[in-house]
Order: structure tokens, then C-alpha cells, then sequence
């Protein structure tokens, strides 16, 4: 931390401390939290950068990284909210029906920490942040991102979505269970998953070694002890989804964060008004 980003380093510090945001370690989406989603996806989001712009520095001149940091820190709070305030609609079906619910988390969020910390966002960073969260979802939700920002943190969130978000367990774990006489509902309960992680696995599995049955794939796991995960992309997905949830869990949400290779180029002046 400088001089020059002494404030919004502890901007990020004071959002990070939000209950809202605290919470997205408390709910997880198919095996993963939620917070451990939103750092894969900063994660993702920094390698399109460099890979767009070839340096971070070169990128600092194109792009608002305060608002990539606090669009990917808050883009899926309202997991969190909805859940809690029992909503009718879950939250991708919120950014479809009803985005101005999320637009108004976004604004009611910001605003506790600008109070909290004395430091006013300008009105165009606001902006940036407000349409990165209601656009991540890409022609999956109701806005389309179109800015630069958004369009990176749409292509983060998209491919953490659809390759680090498998539940690790194996069919040698369930395979385990059903060995020892347990029930669906029992296996799910042990393993934390749902029956469509359950099926899915088995099935994966029966493809691998070309059998028909579940019972086929029984007898080859008392006969072996072992059976294979699935096809090797499947399979190098879920090392990689095993690495980053243990990755979160030993260093911790907060301060992968704020170890955020795009803080350094934060610069207060061109973030914050000088009053409210």
C-alpha cells in the first residue's frame, strides 16, 4: 500500500468486513462457497487482463481496476441476501427478472462503506461497479456488458462457473458407501452433495470403463478398490477445483483479496471525490 491508494486500500478492507460479504463464505454452490468462486473469478479475471493487455501495467491505463476489484468482490452478494431474506427467486434467475433488486444491493452496499470509511465514490466509478455486478451474467441474465470492465469480469465469472465449480467427489466415495449398504439420501447427507452429484459421478465413471450398469460398476469397485473419475478433462477440472478450494481455505478469502495484484495500481485521486 502507497500513498497514492491509502484510501481505497482501506475502502476494500472495510467491504470485505460486510456482513453481506462475509457471508459468501457461509453458502456454497454446488460444492464450492461462494467466496471461493469470487476469488477464482478476481483470479480469472486478472489472467484475461494480461492476456488482453500483456502487462498490468500497460492494462492500468485502459482500465478501472478499483472497479474490477469491488465489481468481482460484490458481484454475487445477493446469494447471500436472497437466501437470507427468503426470496422467491434465486440469484440467476434474479438477474434475469429482476436486476434492479441487484442494482440496489450494489448502490445500498457501496454506500455503507462510503459512510463507514468518510470516502465518497466519484458518480462514473459507481457506474462501472453497478453495471459490472448486473452484467456478469452475459446473455445468461437481462443487461449484456459493454464495457471493457464488465466484459472481463463476464468472461472470469463464466469460465469459474463452468469449470471450477464441480463438487470434487469421486465414485470411489459414494461407490464406498453404496459398498457398505447406505441409501441414496444417506450417501448425499455424508457427502455433502446432492443426488445430481451422486448420478453424475456413477455415470461419468460407468462411461470411462464402458459399463451398462451401476451394478456392473459395483462389482468393478469390489473386485478393485478403484474406479475412474471420468474423462481426462473432467478430471484435470477437478484438480484444479481441488487446488483453489484449498487454496482459500489455508490463505483465506480477505487476504487473497487484498493481496490483489491490481491494488498497487490504484489511485485514490481518480476514485474518490475530494467531499461528499
Amino acid at each position: 500500500m502507497e500513498e497514492k491508494n491509502k484510501k481505497s486500500y482501506y475502502f476494500i478492507k472495510e467491504l470485505l468486513q460486510l456482513d453481506l460479504v462475509k457471508a459468501l463464505e457461509l453458502y456454497d454452490d454446488q460444492g464450492v462457497k461462494v467466496s471461493t468462486h469470487t476469488y477464482d473469478v478476481l483470479n480469472l479475471s486478472i489472467e484475461e487482463i494480461e492476456r488482453q493487455y500483456k502487462t498490468l501495467e500497460n492494462a492500468s491505463k485502459k482500465l478501472d481496476f478499483f472497479a474490477i476489484t469491488v465489481g468481482v468482490i460484490i458481484h454475487d452478494i445477493s446469494k447471500a441476501s436472497i437466501r437470507e431474506q427468503e426470496e422467491n427467486l434465486s440469484h440467476s434467475q434474479m438477474m434475469i427478472k429482476n436486476p434492479d433488486y441487484i442494482l440496489k444491493e450494489v448502490e445500498e452496499v457501496l454506500k455503507e462503506v462510503e459512510e463507514k470509511t468518510g470516502f465518497y465514490l466519484k458518480k462514473t466509478i459507481k457506474k462501472r461497479i453497478s453495471h459490472i455486478v448486473i452484467s456478469h451474467h452475459g446473455r445468461w441474465g437481462k443487461i449484456q456488458p459493454s464495457t471493457k470492465e464488465a466484459c472481463i469480469v463476464y468472461k472470469g465469472d463464466m469460465y469459474s462457473a463452468k469449470y471450477h465449480r464441480i463438487n470434487p467427489i469421486g465414485a470411489d466415495s459414494i461407490l464406498a458407501y453404496i459398498d457398505k449398504g447406505y441409501s441414496l439420501e444417506e450417501i448425499c447427507q455424508r457427502l455433502n452433495c446432492t443426488p445430481g452429484v451422486i448420478k453424475d459421478r456413477l455415470k461419468r465413471s460407468r462411461n470411462e470403463l464402458k459399463l451398462s450398469t451401476v451394478g456392473q460398476l459395483i462389482h468393478y469397485y469390489q473386485k478393485n478398490k478403484k474406479v475412474p473419475l471420468g474423462d481426462e478433462f473432467f478430471v484435470l477440472r477437478v484438480e484444479e477445483t481441488k487446488k483453489l478450494k484449498q487454496l482459500v481455505d489455508k490463505q483465506g478469502f480477505q487476504e487473497l483479496i487484498l493481496q490483489n495484484p491490481l491494488i498497487p495500481y490504484f489511485e485514490d485521486e481518480a476514485i474518490f471525490k475530494e467531499k461528499k
